[in-house]
């Protein structure tokens, strides 16, 4: 009878099986990877993201509601409301819980609709849900969050906290999602 070692608090990350806690063991690396031990293979699957496009209107014109991250990563800078989906949550959800949560703007799940999905290089995929354009005079005012400064309008193309974000801004104002 073998005896598998169980992953303690100084393992490395992904060091052990999820399965079975046996080591994988010197020089294993990459993904899909096979436990030596049960043979199980485990993948290393893309965690998804949930962004929110949420255009709304002034005596400017048209923008969009970004916020200012009060959390690493990109602490300080603007970016689109999004953060990553929960485990059994509907992207539309996700989408309007973060929008809800960084913002405090409400908005029904039934209006989001999928304007765009992109990769990220790290492994991320973000989908970018947009919602109908309103008033901004409609809009609760900006207040602090437990991630953001508060939120604010973008009336036209900007470089954001994250790529994948400025080129879906860059998308929205040039009309690839109308």
């Amino acid at each position: 009878m073998s005896v598998i070692q169980q992953p303690n608090a100084n393992s490395a990350a992904d060091s052990h099986c999820s399965s079975c806690g046996a080591p994988y063991g010197e020089g294993v690396s990459g993904w899909p990877r096979t436990c030596p031990a049960c043979h199980t293979v485990a993948y290393r699957n893309p965690l998804p993201v949930a962004v929110a496009l949420q255009p709304v209107y002034d005596t400017k014109g048209t923008a969009l509601v970004v916020i200012t991250r009060t959390i690493a990563p990109a602490r300080g800078s603007t970016a689109l409301p999004g953060g990553f989906i929960e485990q059994q949550e509907d992207w539309r959800g996700a989408v309007v819980r973060e929008l809800k949560e960084e913002t405090g703007i409400d908005a029904p799940e039934r209006d989001v609709r999928l304007a765009d999905a992109m990769s990220s290089p790290d492994g991320h995929l973000l989908l970018f849900g947009l919602l109908p354009e309103r008033p901004a005079a409609d809009l609760p005012p900006s207040a602090a969050t437990d991630e953001t400064e508060g939120w604010q309008l973008l009336h036209r193309p900007a470089e954001l906290a994250f790529p994948l974000h400025t080129l879906a801004v860059q998308a929205f104002f040039e009309g690839r999602y109308i």
